[in-house]
């Protein structure tokens, strides 16, 4: 350890640690302009300017590392003046436009020139004049305001790694801008405008819609996919305005993707519902709460009397809390006495790695997965590893992802050669000698290596099961798609499966119960099963059951099918927990109130229908999953992790089948800027990303003769979809993609996953 001593604080510190960090370790302040905690050092804008016992020159504080028995003055007459006349320069060209200015209240160069009493610029002010730039969809750029602090350009090459800005000319001349000042071309996740201390780089969602002072702040836990990223939820009078990070706080790190930047509309959104409502001869008939619990605790117990407890169904959305996902299946399993519980979820693989592993591994292997887009925080972590000297980064997939950038190497298959090539590296790891010998020699010598895939093919599974066995100090990430996919199985919402993986009696499968017409209620927490390929030809019976009640923040595909729908609240408007793919368990808490309920009192109610009374408090549902679940039993509801019982599950065996005979071969993309159905409510994201776009390479456009937004016809078998094209050289030749969990694709992924399909131009 070394002494330093601070403005006459005497403070113990590691070797390598900066002035910056040893100031505020002993509670000094030093300004800063250019620096940011989860960048390098920078030292570009001088505000943090120190002296040095025994040093003749200034000392920057952010980039310069302390040495025993140093004495630092940070707040002399000298820096004092140094510090004004600095902010005195920045401010020639900057506009003093504050009043108007988006950031006017939380600005860091207004709070600096407060700071330093800089009243009257000494020198002449040449103000630019230079359009504002509209062409990223989500962020505002005013090159009139930027201080050229350069946070925005490091922070998209040292995390995001997708280098869309950067410096350009030298000089006076030196502005933030992108390659040949072409409109942005990134991935939207605004890090670059969280990081900006001015109004340079603003929020469009947000823009000139409120004042920072006038928003509450409430820290919660992202909605959206399984990341579980902290967030904090900026509102007032009940509407959220923003969502942004806070670097101290979370796993995130004060990082956030587009959808949980910018996706916050859809909790405002006028498209939700706010009555309940009861399907009457073919017509819906908006009606009260009470109305509308009563009327499904009525069918319920009239389906229980005339065809038995096991005719009902209950499916559980990974949408809703532990808390709520605890209760439903209690509501199955004590209170209605059935067995059929579901969800669409698995229990195949669980947690096993955390964030620290990711960053840490000296060998990531990512296998058949868009982490960028399907866990785009996950996927920063991936590129923070990959990016270092002593780690090696493996990717296998059917297109070029922006993993890679920082890919030791990036394997692309058609979907036909992805898994015999992934057997190649598995018969290296046996000492095969062939193409991935070294492949397999980096995988084995290194010390925490790290297996990311998708968890819900049967058959990567069991590839990352044999690759798993191969290397005995491999960690595995079993990325799981929405923000509570791990905690409601947790909560045994699956059919065989009590809370704790504890085995329960087998219900009928969902399918075979809807078909044999053995299922003849369904009560639907959430889940929107109408955009899953994999119920496409279920939806018309669900038309036959005596109830299908539905609860949504939308009025979904699924809620058009239903007998009784009850609008409910999104993850912004409860309490709760939410348990994400580390299997770490963290809190949310509740910011606005839109005047509808939570799936937690709709369940607890119905229960109290058939004289079961449960408290509709989070201490007393804790406390019942902490005596129920064994996994949970004294848990940390702050982000305490979960031990389980296992990793991947024994008999796994997949198999790959592509149907099928056109020319083409087609597989699913990752969902753009979405994470299912809730998302596509967003109107920003959906102006982006709104409709399902077949994704094909520019040769086989030419091929076709289409355009970027042109139509195509895919046809497989008898079969035939028209989707809208979108052209990009990343996709290899002879394959195409789409996302699925679109109403417009389902139908097309019934047939399954891969396919070969004919492509014609739709005229």
């Amino acid at each position: 350890m070394l002494t330093v001593k601070i403005d006459g604080v005497e403070v113990q510190v590691e070797p390598g640690t900066t002035i910056l960090e040893a100031a505020e370790k002993a509670g000094v302040h030093i300004p800063i302009m250019c620096h940011h905690k989860n960048l390098n050092p920078f030292g570009a804008c001088r505000v943090c300017l120190v002296e040095v016992k025994g040093s003749p020159k200034l000392m920057t504080a952010c980039t310069t590392p302390v040495s025993d028995n140093m004495e630092v003055i940070t707040n002399s007459e000298k820096l004092q003046n140094i510090r004004k006349t600095l902010i005195e320069l920045l401010l020639i060209n900057h506009p003093l436009d504050c009043p108007v200015c988006d950031k006017g209240g939380e600005c860091l160069l207004q709070d600096l020139t407060y700071e330093f009493g800089v009243a009257k610029v000494r020198f002449d002010e040449k103000p630019n004049n230079n359009p504002v730039d509209h062409t990223n969809p989500f962020i505002e750029r005013d090159i009139d305001r930027c201080v050229l602090c350069g946070k925005c350009v490091r922070i998209c090459d040292e995390i995001v790694n997708v280098e869309a800005i950067s410096f350009i000319n030298r000089g006076v001349e030196t502005y933030i801008g992108t390659a040949f000042d072409q409109p942005w071309n990134c991935e939207y996740c605004g890090q670059c405008m969280s990081v900006c201390p001015v109004g340079s780089l603003n929020n469009r969602v947000y823009l000139f819609k409120n004042r920072p002072w006038n928003l509450e702040h409430t820290e919660t836990i992202c909605g959206y996919c399984s990341c579980g990223c902290t967030v904090i939820v900026d509102h007032e009078d009940n509407e959220v305005y923003r969502i942004r990070e806070d670097v101290e706080k979370g796993v995130n790190k004060g990082l956030l993707c587009a959808k949980g930047r910018f996706g916050y509309e859809l909790i405002n959104s006028t498209e939700r519902q706010l009555n309940p409502k009861v399907k009457e001869a073919d017509e819906y008939k908006d009606v009260d709460y009470e109305g509308a619990i009563n009327h499904v605790a009525d069918k319920l117990k009239s389906v229980v009397e005339k065809y038995g407890s096991e005719s009902i169904g209950v499916i559980v959305s990974p949408r809703l809390t532990n808390e709520e996902a605890f209760l439903a299946q209690k509501l199955a399993r004590d209170v209605l006495k059935t067995n059929n519980v579901y969800s669409l979820e698995t229990d195949l693989v669980l947690p096993d790695a955390t964030y620290q592993d990711v960053e840490g591994s000296d060998c990531l292997l990512v296998f058949n997965i868009d982490i960028t887009e399907s866990n785009p925080v996950l996927g920063y972590s991936i590129r923070v590893a990959g990016r270092r000297e002593d780690s090696n980064l493996y990717v296998f997939y059917p297109n070029v992802t922006p993993l890679k950038r920082v890919a030791t190497e990036f394997f692309v298959y058609k979907p036909s050669d992805l898994y015999n090539e992934v057997e190649k590296l598995i018969k290296a790891l046996d000492g095969e000698e062939n193409n991935y010998a070294e492949v397999a020699k980096r995988l084995k010598e290194s010390e925490k290596p790290v297996l990311v895939f998708n968890p819900y093919n049967l058959k990567d599974v069991e590839i990352i099961k044999e690759l798993s066995s191969k290397l005995p100090n491999a960690k595995i990430v079993p990325a799981k798609s929405k923000n509570n996919s791990q905690g409601i199985v947790d909560m045994g919402c699956l059919n065989g499966l009590k809370p704790g993986y504890v085995d329960a009696d087998k219900g009928v499968d969902l399918r075979e119960g809807v078909e044999s017409d053995k299922i003849k209620a369904l009560l639907i927490f959430g889940e929107n099963i109408a955009v899953r390929s994999e119920y496409y030809d279920l939806l018309n019976i669900l038309n036959d059951l005596e109830l299908v009640f539905v609860t949504d923040p939308f009025f979904s595909e699924t809620a058009e099918l239903s007998n009784v729908y009850i609008p409910v609240a999104t993850f912004a408007e409860k309490d709760g927990s939410f348990t994400n793919f580390e299997g770490r368990v963290q809190s949310l808490n509740k910011a606005v109130d839109k005047g509808v309920f939570t799936d937690r009192k709709i369940i607890v109610d119905l229960m109290s229908r058939f004289d079961v009374k449960v408290n509709d408090d989070l201490f007393s549902i804790r406390k019942m999953i902490e005596d129920e679940n064994p996994i949970y039993k004294g848990v940390d509801w702050n982000g305490g992790i979960v031990k389980y019982p296992y990793r991947i599950k024994e008999r796994v065996q997949g198999s790959f089948e592509i149907k099928g005979e056109g020319e083409y071969e087609l597989y699913p993309a990752y969902l753009r800027l979405h994470n299912g159905s809730f998302t596509r409510r967003s109107y920003d994201l959906s102006k982006v990303y709104g409709e399902p776009l077949l994704e094909i390479n520019p040769e086989d456009a030419k091929k076709l003769n289409v355009n970027e937004n042109d139509f195509v016809t895919v046809k497989i078998g008898k079969e035939s979809f028209k989707y809208r094209v979108t052209i990009d050289k990343k996709i290899p030749a002879g394959t195409v993609a789409i996302p699925k969990d679109f109403k417009e694709t389902a139908p097309l992924f019934f047939e399954g996953d891969y396919l070969k399909v004919e492509l014609i131009k739709h005229l």
